[in-house]
């Protein structure tokens, strides 16, 4: 062999040797967040992605483009359809995880290459080997050797973790978990809504009942304790309707941060929609609990535990079958919570038409000077509790199609 040559091959190998102490020391160091494709403020909607996305089991694949552009979701009203892809672009957490994810998927991309670079290094120490090697050459050819084989291990070390579909399965899971939560709390603020309005009116009615018994106590035909009865009466509304105000702004708080915007932000929530009749024409119990039990997240991770011996094979299988009548259970339990909300919804709205029409007939009574303002008052407070019933039947209807629907998808709310 030839000087030059061994020179050359010596500083290969320096360089080879280099590059696998980097990966190695890399390896023990804090992983930064890599800039990701995104929707916040650093990105557009649509922009192309700055690196592998984490979609089934590959690492480059197309990501779901989103029916909104990034004016739509900032321009101060959140439509229910803007959740999905709020989280997506806005979510710290998404999207804190989602980085974390493409950092490791990046060296499992670094671990390959490795795994390949030791390939080759071998074949270069087989070019040197011989039987009448001398000392230089012989060292180099071991040096060939440990190269590749601390490539071999360090390339191990960065893909043996199955991290296309793992880690794509948890990004998925954890945004739709984040989506059925916010979800959850939109449901609650808006049943909410319609408690604080009566709550106030009922602020209102009891102020104009202290009031009258104020006066009738100064014309000596109301006693002290009924004065009193009237004032606590009134306290009471107060600070109830004060809880009902300061629950719903935590709940508009709690949903404004884990959508990305600031807790005190200008942002108005339009009405959930109410699932129309396609949504329920296409439930198919039979089909959607084989579904169900197919996607279940649960379900997922008991069938991935690992089981060595027969007896912990036998734990797992008797597992994997107890969960798997678990979530067929639930997801029949869930079809029929719809069928059960549907009817009280139902019921609600025929309630809420009477409940419609003796409000305006007690508004012309009003209008007419037929009524005082104390029983004014109190067909009012009737009127938004009735509007309150309703909503409620509406909404809880709304959350038992989502819960049935997420749970055909694998995600099962606990109560």
């Amino acid at each position: 062999m030839k000087m030059s040559k061994m020179k050359k091959n010596r500083k290969k190998l320096f360089a080879i040797l280099l590059q696998a102490a980097l990966v190695s020391t890399a390896m023990t160091m804090p992983a930064y967040a890599a800039k990701t494709p995104g929707i916040g403020s650093d990105a557009l909607v649509g922009d192309d992605a700055t690196g592998p996305v984490l979609t089934g089991g590959n690492t480059e694949v197309e990501e779901e483009t989103s029916p909104y552009t990034k004016e739509q979701l900032e321009d101060g009203t959140l439509e229910y359809g803007e959740i999905a892809w709020r989280i997506e672009g806005y979510n710290s957490t998404y999207l804190n995880l989602r980085s974390q994810l493409y950092s490791q998927t990046t060296s499992q991309s670094a671990g390959t290459a490795l795994a390949a670079e030791a390939s080759a290094l071998m074949e270069d120490a087989m070019d040197l080997k011989s039987d009448d090697m001398d000392a230089e050459t012989r060292e180099l050819f071991e040096g060939y050797k440990a190269a590749a084989r601390e490539l071999r291990k360090q390339g191990a070390k960065l893909t043996n973790k199955e991290l296309s579909g793992t880690y794509a399965r948890t990004l998925r899971q954890t945004k739709n978990k984040l989506v059925k939560a916010v979800q959850n709390l939109l449901i609650q603020y808006e049943e909410l809504l319609p408690q604080v309005e009566t709550a106030k009116k009922n602020v209102e009615m009891c102020q104009v009942n202290a009031d009258a018994a104020q006066k009738m106590q100064a014309l000596g035909r109301a006693s002290a304790q009924e004065v009193l009865t009237a004032q606590k009466a009134l306290q009471q509304a107060n600070s109830s309707a004060q809880q009902a105000e300061n629950g719903a702004l935590q709940l508009k708080q709690n949903i404004l941060m884990l959508l990305g915007f600031g807790a005190d932000a200008p942002v108005t929530f339009a009405d959930v929609p109410v699932p129309d009749a396609s949504r329920i024409a296409a439930m198919d119990l039979g089909t959607d609990t084989q579904a169900a039990v197919s996607a279940n997240y649960d379900l997922m991770s008991v069938r991935a535990n690992k089981a060595t011996g027969s007896s912990n094979r036998t734990v797992k299988k008797r597992n994997v079958a107890y969960t798997e009548d678990s979530v067929a259970i639930t997801i029949q339990n869930l079809y029929a919570a719809v069928v059960s909300k549907k009817q009280a919804y139902d019921s609600a709205a025929a309630g809420y038409q009477a409940a419609a029409q003796s409000y305006e007939a007690a508004k012309r009574q009003n209008a007419l000077g037929m009524l005082s303002r104390a029983n004014y008052l109190g067909l009012e407070c009737s009127w938004l509790s009735s509007v309150a019933s309703y909503k409620t039947a509406e909404l809880e209807y709304t959350k038992a199609v989502e819960n049935y629907e997420w749970a055909v998808r694998g995600l099962i709310v606990s109560k």
